[in-house]
């Protein structure tokens, strides 16, 4: 059953996968009081279901035995998660294990991945829930797999050449590292790690080393294990719409917002046992838009995710968040990861956006960085100044 959306867009609500979740989830230890035992669409999954927050989980999980998300049934993966207060858990059963390896693995039908490939996995494999994944998957797939992890770059090109192997699942500067010390091009790289399509300098360099080499994006959560891949043909990352709803709202006032705008991603387990989060807030910067279908789907995340939450402030009347700035600097010459965001008032009683950058960046680099925040924010920067070393301090002071 599908539903419109309350902006009027044609969405595929999953209205039954929704219900049927919430169904099973009266008798959870922590969702069970919270939630309804079904709604009637979209418009009433907004209304009568609460958001949930990492610290609800944190909490829960940190009691005996893990309070309300206490294993229904033995967990046959364990992951650990890092959070503010240490390691969390991240538990799966089987049939967890079993949804999540039957979409990837159309995934890897739809990229030409299958059996007589052999896959170099260089993520890592220690609490980094990568590794193990791709390699669980592509076993599963009829896939060989090598389970090489990060670092060694001489040994994994070795390995390679030694195995044939013709997929390559890493960091996308890391594979560059191994293209430069004679690595074979594969015929597909399954990127992750650190921002790739989000960062128009690297995906570059990555295409034009690989120019016949099929590039993946991927997008997950160690809680949300896949959210979206880039599929064959498209943009940004296509959502694994039978495991996970998206949606986006406005973190300050938590209503929903229209495909297009940037909002923090909320997500929703659709069929997940153990651990199952309803309208888990990610705290990730992002938006979602409707696409034609794509190897059967149509939720996706056009540009990733290109920033945290954290510290929104409203400057000449729109919605800015600090973080974004470091989406904005990756892959531009001259500059590092650090800046700065001051805000003051003009004479005028105006908002003045003044941003601070660290490095020494020639005046193109910092025009294309004026047009880069224009583009995000929909707003200007009144003025960009780079400094050689820019003192530790907050990335938002707000002096008006």
């Amino acid at each position: 059953m599908t539903d419109l959306d309350t902006t009027g867009t044609a969405a595929a609500f999953p209205t039954d996968a929704i219900n049927a979740q919430l169904e099973r989830l009266t008798s959870h230890g922590w969702h069970g009081a919270r939630l309804p035992r079904r709604v009637d669409g979209v418009a009433g999954f907004r209304e009568s279901v609460p958001l949930m927050t990492k610290s609800d989980l944190q909490a829960e999980m940190a009691k005996p035995g893990y309070g309300g998300f206490a294993p229904a049934t033995p967990p046959v993966r364990v992951n650990m998660t890092p959070t503010s207060t240490g390691l969390m858990p991240v538990m799966n059963s089987a049939a967890d294990l079993d949804a999540m390896i039957t979409a990837a693995r159309a995934h890897l039908q739809a990229c030409g991945v299958g059996p007589g490939d052999t896959c170099l996995v260089t993520f890592g494999y220690h609490l980094f829930v990568a590794g193990l994944f791709y390699q669980s998957v592509m076993e599963a797939h009829g896939v060989a797999c090598i389970p090489h992890g990060p670092g060694e770059a001489e040994r994994a090109v070795a390995t390679a050449k030694a195995t044939g192997a013709t997929i390559l699942a890493g960091a996308p500067s890391f594979a560059l590292k191994l293209l430069d010390l004679g690595l074979p091009a594969p015929k597909v790289l399954f990127a992750g790690g650190e921002a790739f399509t989000g960062n128009p300098a690297l995906y570059q360099r990555v295409k034009e080393a690989l120019p016949d080499t099929l590039l993946i994006d991927a997008y997950s959560l160690s809680e949300f294990l896949p959210v979206g891949r880039t599929f064959p043909g498209g943009t940004g990352v296509h959502v694994f719409d039978e495991l996970v709803w998206p949606e986006i709202i406005d973190p300050e006032t938590l209503a929903p917002l229209p495909d297009g705008e940037r909002g923090e991603l909320v997500l929703t387990h659709l069929q997940k046992q153990l651990q199952p989060l309803v309208r888990y807030r990610t705290g990730d910067l992002a938006m979602l838009q409707r696409t034609k279908p794509l190897h059967g789907r149509t939720l996706s995340l056009p540009r990733v995710v290109f920033g945290r939450c954290d510290g929104m402030v409203k400057v000449k009347g729109v919605k800015v968040f600090p973080s974004e700035v470091g989406a904005m600097l990756l892959g531009l010459e001259g500059v590092t990861r650090r800046y700065r965001v001051t805000l003051t008032r003009k004479p005028s009683g105006g908002d003045h956006l003044a941003l601070t950058v660290e490095g020494r960046p020639d005046e193109e680099v910092q025009a294309e960085l004026a047009r880069r925040f224009k583009r995000q924010t929909l707003i200007d920067a009144d003025s960009i100044e780079p400094v050689e070393d820019l003192p530790d301090g907050p990335l938002l002071q707000d002096l008006r």
